[in-house]
Parts: structure tokens; C-alpha cells; sequence
């Protein structure tokens, strides 16, 4: 390859923001300089937050979604700095155990609480001693897949996203209680914003990643930290849903941290929580598309335990009795209907914002503004093969050089995982 062959497809992926797969498009510009209008064709990123889809564009989305967090601790992008003086919480939802699978233990050992047990009535060890790498495909799959209640685990996911609606009201109503006032007058003392990220865990269950603040407009109240903390706490014990399909509430295992006033705590957190944003079911791509049928999901999906939990989705979507839940439309996602990453209204900017900044930030680069209602789709990809290698490389060596920074810069998160990857 010549030096202007690299020249062109260097110009091809970064006007695609180093997409790896980039939408292609085409329709009419305005030339800035001459008025003229001009047919055009464009190759713009795909902007999948997923980071097993396209590595710079879940990059790029995490950047966002850290600078949300961030500044909902820190102030900044509109957000006043005094939200750095405030009770702020990072707090870890699970879900409940619904079968013992292998992972690793804060010990680095496997599952050995069963020692001594006989073995279930299938006739697998409910113990496993052996000290897993991470990485391995053992990792979140079932010990005994016939003890395992997929249908339940299912359910559970589906139920999650009420499920948390219901304990951020209950967590309220406690606020309101402590301040010995209605629930309805909170607003006028204090009010609570969130940030919240779901992460698919290996054994296909729902987890919640959440940063909370309290604004306090009347602080007679005194709802300080500790407040906050108690009123979460209780909250979370006590909530639980009840349909005609059963009752769901969180697992036993919950971390509520309060956050430090220093700068440097909120950045680890924000650092730590941002990770999650990108991932998808067990890191793979074969969950990251909606499936067309049953046979879909045999073809794509290697991970036995994940394929068991999205044919079980798929199947119980045919069921008359479930079909409100949609479970086919999200058997990609095991069954959990919700958004990925969600905030409260004013916990801090939002990503349109961000992404209009940027906009605006490259608009003198530019050398033409599209006329709009002219663009049409004309397919996906590089139109040469080499560009789209190139921008693998350039999208690893960039996250490469970003995680070292984020390792100097945020310091050491391991104890912000002390419920991440557990079982019940």
C-alpha cells in the first residue's frame, strides 16, 4: 500500500468518526462557499453504544456517559459545582439466585458453600473447587442446567425495570417519612435524581448500577447521607411486585457506598460505572441483534447457558398468557424490556446534548451543510475491506492508550466490586 492509498483510507475512517461499520448515506449539500447544491454521499458512524458491534462507537458512548455521571457528582455542563457538597450514593441492585452457576468468589475460588452436600437429583456435585481464570466459558453457566429455573429467571428480568420504579418511589416515600412530611410535598424539601445502568451479567440476570443525589432546597430536614442511605436501604428490603405470573423482589446481596467529597471519588465511580454501558448478554455479539425466529437463536448463540435463557424468552413470548410482555422482542436481552442507562431529568446534562457540542465543535471543519429531508440509505460498511481493518486498529490503540489514563487518573475500583458477579 503507497502512502496515498493509506492517505485515503485514513481521510475514509476518520470522516466516519473510526466507525467499524459505518452507515452509508447519500442525498444534497449546500456548499458554503459558492451556495451550490451538490449531491453528495456520506459514510457517518453507526452510534451502537455496544461494544461488541463497533469498538469506537461504544467508546465514544461510554466517554458520554461518563461525562453524565461525572458531572452529576462534580457539577459542570450546566450542573451547578455545589452538587459536589451533597449526600450522593453509589448503589448495586442484584438479582436473585435462581440456580448455582460457576464464577469467581472474592477468594477466587468457585462455588464450595455446598461442601459436603450429595450431589442433586440430576446427579451434579453442587460444589465446584476449582479456581476459574477470568475469561473462561464455564464462567456463568449453570452447575446442573435441569436445576436451574430459566422460566423464572426469565420473568425476573422482565419484572426488573418495575421492580426498580417501585423501590425509587418506596425510597421517597421513606425521605418523605423521615422529614415528617406527605410524600407529595417532598419536591418542595428535597429532591432525589439518579443515574442508573443495567449490566447483563454472565448467568443472564439483570444488574443495576445506580448513582443517586439529593438536592435539598429546605435544610431544616436535615436529610443528610445517612438519610439518603437508610431510606434506600429499607426501600429495597421491602419492595417487591406481585403479578399473575408471581412475586419478584431484589437479591440478598446489595451495596449501598456513600460517596466522598473529593473530586477523585466521584471520577472512580463515574470511571467504574461508565464500563458497563457498552457491554452486552456475556460480551457477545451474537446477543447484540434482535432475533428473526427459534432457529435464529440455535444458530447464533454458543453459550449454552445464554441460548437456554433466550430460547426460553423466545418460547414463552408464544405463551397467550405472556404476550404482554414481549419476551420474543427481547429474547436477545433474556427477557429485560428496559433501557440500558437511564437518569432522572436533572441529574445532569444529557447525551443529545453532548452530541449536539460536538456537532457544533466540528461545524468549521465542514465544507458543505446537508439539505435535509434529501438523505437516503444506501448500505453499511467501508467501500474498501482495508478500511475497515484500519479502523480496528486505530479504535484499539486509542481505547488502549484511554484505559491507561483511566487507570492512572481513577486508582483502584476493586472496592466498588464487591457485589458485582456474585449469585445469591
Amino acid at each position: 500500500m503507497n502512502a496515498e492509498e493509506m492517505r485515503r483510507l485514513l481521510w475514509e475512517v476518520q470522516s466516519a468518526g473510526q466507525c467499524s461499520h459505518p452507515i452509508r448515506l447519500r442525498g444534497q449539500t449546500t456548499n458554503l462557499a459558492t451556495g451550490e447544491v451538490e449531491s453528495s454521499a456520506f459514510k457517518v458512524a453507526c452510534k451502537d453504544r455496544r461494544e461488541a458491534v463497533c469498538p469506537a462507537c461504544s467508546q465514544r458512548y461510554g466517554t458520554d456517559a461518563w461525562i453524565i455521571a461525572a458531572t452529576g457528582m462534580n457539577g459542570g455542563k450546566g450542573v451547578d459545582e455545589s452538587v459536589a457538597e451533597r449526600p450522593r450514593l453509589f448503589v448495586t441492585l442484584t438479582a436473585p439466585g435462581f440456580g448455582s452457576v460457576h464464577t469467581i468468589t472474592s477468594k477466587g475460588s468457585c462455588l464450595v458453600r455446598h461442601q459436603g452436600q450429595a450431589p442433586c437429583e440430576h446427579g451434579i456435585a453442587r460444589q465446584c473447587f476449582a479456581r476459574h481464570q477470568d475469561g473462561e466459558n464455564c464462567l456463568g453457566q449453570a452447575l446442573c442446567a435441569e436445576c436451574f429455573d430459566y422460566r423464572r429467571a426469565i420473568l425476573w428480568n422482565a419484572a426488573s425495570s418495575r421492580l426498580w420504579t417501585s423501590t425509587v418511589q418506596q425510597a421517597r416515600r421513606n425521605l418523605a417519612i423521615h422529614a415528617s412530611i406527605r410524600r407529595e410535598d417532598l419536591y418542595q424539601v428535597a429532591q432525589m435524581h439518579y443515574f442508573k445502568v443495567a449490566e447483563m451479567q454472565r448467568r443472564g440476570l439483570i444488574h443495576f448500577h445506580v448513582l443517586v443525589r439529593l438536592d435539598e432546597a429546605d435544610s431544616r430536614h436535615q436529610l443528610d447521607a445517612d438519610a439518603v442511605t437508610t431510606a434506600w436501604s429499607a426501600a429495597i428490603r421491602k419492595v417487591s411486585i406481585q403479578n399473575e405470573h408471581g412475586s419478584f423482589r431484589w437479591g440478598r446481596i446489595v451495596d449501598i457506598q456513600q460517596i466522598g467529597r473529593s473530586q477523585n471519588d466521584a471520577r472512580m465511580v463515574a470511571t467504574y460505572l461508565a464500563k458497563y454501558v457498552t457491554k452486552t448478554a456475556g460480551d457477545a455479539l451474537e446477543l447484540a441483534r434482535v432475533f428473526d425466529s427459534r432457529r435464529d437463536i440455535d444458530l447464533r448463540v454458543t453459550n449454552s447457558h445464554l441460548k437456554k435463557m433466550a430460547l426460553g424468552a423466545w418460547d414463552m413470548g408464544g405463551d397467550s398468557e405472556l404476550v404482554q410482555l414481549k419476551l420474543r422482542e427481547h429474547a436477545n436481552t433474556l427477557g429485560f424490556s428496559g433501557h440500558f442507562i437511564t437518569k432522572s431529568r436533572d441529574f445532569s446534562t444529557t447525551f443529545g446534548a453532548l452530541r449536539q457540542a460536538r456537532v457544533d465543535f466540528n461545524a468549521p471543519l465542514r465544507s458543505g451543510d446537508p439539505v435535509r429531508g434529501t438523505f437516503t440509505f444506501e448500505g453499511r460498511g467501508y467501500d474498501d475491506p482495508k478500511a475497515s481493518q484500519l479502523a480496528e486498529v486505530l479504535s484499539e490503540l486509542g481505547t488502549e492508550i484511554r484505559r491507561s489514563r483511566a487507570v492512572r487518573a481513577a486508582g483502584d475500583v476493586s472496592s466498588l466490586e464487591r457485589a458485582n458477579d456474585r449469585e445469591e
